[in-house]
């Protein structure tokens, strides 16, 4: 296995800084992927982002398959993979857009690491600010990756893909027994009413 610092494995840039508050366009040309625009468990909701016209060169922000975003200002510093291909979206400046530079590393596997207890404990100790604070590029450029062969870096993003698809059907279920109990009351208050 080796070791290596961010930046030599992965490009990081700058999400998209406005000039002016964001406004939402019905006919907009792109979208912007925002904070809110993630779950309580960092899970992306693309359905319902921003549609705007950008005033910058929107090539510079847009964000593709395999990009990773990560939250450099708030109250969590978290690192999510984009999976799907979206198209004409971009990602705000609360966020660096990383895009590794070699097939020796799977971008998940990375988002993965970004996420780990270790790499947290390494941002807690550099960033700047209380509440929300802040990672500054050059602290996330220095953060150490550990690099395994890339078979090993295949079963960590399968097993953690697996985790986070029990925790979606267990969330959705909890809902729908959820939503099940709260007929079953009704009907039976409604039952008594008559």
């Amino acid at each position: 296995m080796t070791k290596a610092d961010l930046e030599e494995v992965a490009q990081i840039k700058v999400g998209y800084q406005a000039k002016t508050r964001i406004k939402e366009e019905a006919r907009g040309t792109h979208r912007l992927i925002q904070s809110k625009d993630f779950d309580s468990c960092h899970r992306l909701r693309s359905d319902n982002l921003t549609v705007f016209f950008p005033e910058r060169k929107p090539e510079i922000y847009s964000v593709r398959k395999g990009d990773i975003l990560f939250q450099a200002r708030g109250v969590a510093h978290f690192a999510y993979c984009i999976e799907d291909d979206l198209k004409d979206t971009l990602a705000a400046g609360s966020f660096y857009i990383l895009r590794t530079r070699n097939e020796e590393l799977l971008p998940q596997y990375l988002a993965w690491w970004l996420n780990q207890s270790k790499a947290q404990a390494y941002f807690q100790s550099r960033a700047r600010g209380a509440g929300m604070s802040f990672i500054s590029k050059s602290t996330l450029s220095r953060l150490p990756i550990p690099i395994p062969p890339l078979s090993v870096q295949g079963k960590v993003v399968k097993v953690v893909t697996l985790a986070k698809h029990e925790q979606f059907l267990l969330d959705r279920l909890s809902e729908l027994r959820s939503r099940l109990i709260n007929t079953v009351c009704i009907k039976a208050i409604q039952a008594q009413e008559r």
